[in-house]
């Protein structure tokens, strides 16, 4: 696999891989809302009035982000709101380790009483956040709906038509 394959394909997996998970967790939590507000609840951050809400608004977020993810459009966006919903996950889990809390972490459906939320389920969302930082960050890649509406430009400021951005590079 030539070079510019390889930075496709790594470029796609930044957006896919964040997108398979939240994908995954978003539709866990819609198929069981009981469940997910169990979870949301279990955390005990949020008032009674905002749990219900929240797991009902969470999953169709994840879901929502999941497919613009997918279809690579609006990439700055789908990247800080990635980066966004994990740093939340992170915390929420982060304080419920910290505070001892026996909750299972609801992350991929169900939740309520369990072992406790693990270091791995903790690690498990900082790639997912670092990939969202660097798609904030480099919202321009191959392969994405983004370039075929957006007004680009290069690496250097410079301005490309959208052909151009189209084109693939060549070998020089």
């Amino acid at each position: 696999m030539g070079s510019r394959a390889l930075v496709v394909a790594g470029r796609l997996a930044v957006r896919l891989v964040p997108a398979v998970l939240l994908l995954w967790a978003g539709l866990a939590k819609v198929f069981d809302r009981q469940e997910s507000i169990l979870a949301v609840d279990a955390y005990d951050v949020l008032p009674e009035a905002l749990v219900r809400p929240v797991a009902a608004i969470l999953p169709w977020l994840e879901i929502g982000v999941a497919v613009v993810l997918v279809l690579g459009l609006f990439v700055r966006f789908a990247g800080i709101a990635t980066a966004v919903l994990a740093g939340l996950f992170i915390a929420a889990m982060a304080q419920a380790k910290a505070r001892g809390l026996e909750i299972e972490c609801g992350c991929f459906g169900g939740g309520g009483p369990g072992e406790g939320v693990s270091r791995w389920d903790i690690a498990r969302d900082v790639p997912i956040m670092l990939a969202g930082v660097y798609l904030a960050l480099r919202p321009r890649g191959p392969l994405q709906l983004d370039n075929r509406f957006m007004d680009l430009e290069d690496d250097d400021g410079e301005h490309l038509e959208a052909d151009e951005a189209r084109a693939p590079a060549r070998a020089g």
